[in-house]
């Protein structure tokens, strides 16, 4: 097995572990090499130690966990991301984002956590399973966020707060929320961006909320691929379908925007073990 290989493996149990408790002998056992090689190896790879590594990714999963239930109490952030104490938490947050739980929670900003502080991989032969499916259309309910897309998060927030506060259950779930990218974040002033939060409901459900919208997925065909790993870096995926993958299928795009369909979320699962769907719509 490579170095990268080893590493990289590293970092998939440690995703698919993050509540459990991350022994050196364990993850030495998963890299295949001895602690004091791998401790060196480890950081070569990542720029990071094995402890920072893990740290940085509980304390990401918790900010999105403070956002999406901002009733939920700050300890039990805490203590789900492995800390002893609120006060704790506190300090290794405010030393990663500058702010605290609390501020961050009432109006923190997104950019310090967009831009991981290790390095990981590149998605691999995996990028280019594109799989081309007819999807039926089904009813939205959509939230335009315009503008920074710092805020986000709190954009999610209110599209959260507003499926809890209905009567029947449609907060979000795997294969039933959806983003629509119109724009790059990586190339479009702040001010000008544009996206797109959307659930899925029942067709019998009134909206009446004035900041929901009423709208429709489209029914079509559509080419799909997935994207594993951190949300930061889709952007490696789409410009992987669009390159390399659609020039030789003998397929069109409508004139549509990418979408995100969401099979996990940022408060359930580590960094490393989000996944995306993004999807195309072709022309029939």
């Amino acid at each position: 097995m490579k170095d990268e290989q080893r590493v990289q493996a590293t970092i998939d149990y440690i995703g698919q572990h993050l509540d459990e408790e991350l022994s050196l002998d364990t993850l030495c056992k998963v890299a295949c090499f001895s602690k004091f090689h791998f401790h060196r190896l480890f950081t070569a790879y990542t720029g990071l130690s094995l402890q920072q590594y893990i740290r940085w990714l509980r304390l990401k999963r918790a900010a999105h966990q403070l956002v999406v239930d901002h009733t939920r109490p700050i300890i039990e952030v805490a203590l789900e991301a492995g800390f002893e104490s609120r006060q704790s938490f506190t300090r290794a947050f405010k030393q990663v984002c500058g702010s605290t739980p609390g501020q961050f929670r009432s109006d923190g900003s997104w950019r310090v956590w967009e831009s991981p502080p290790y390095i990981v991989s590149k998605l691999g032969e995996n990028a280019m399973d594109v799989i081309v499916k007819q999807v039926s259309s089904r009813r939205l309910a959509v939230l335009e966020h315009r503008g920074d897309p710092s805020g986000l998060g709190q954009s999610v927030n209110r599209l959260v707060t507003w499926a809890k506060s209905l009567p029947i259950n449609v907060k979000p779930s795997a294969g039933d929320a959806f983003g629509f990218a119109y724009d790059d974040p990586a190339t479009t002033p702040a001010e000008k961006f544009r996206f797109d939060l959307a659930l899925t409901v029942p067709e019998s459900l009134v909206i009446e909320d004035k900041n929901i919208l009423d709208k429709r997925l489209p029914e079509g065909k559509y080419a799909i691929a997935v994207h594993k790993g951190s949300r930061d870096s889709i952007g490696d995926t789409i410009y992987a379908v669009l390159r390399d993958w659609l020039p030789q299928s003998g397929e069109s795009l409508e004139d549509f925007p990418c979408l995100f369909c969401y099979q996990n979320f940022d408060h359930e699962v580590a960094d490393t073990e989000l996944v995306t769907e993004c999807w195309f719509l072709l022309q029939s």
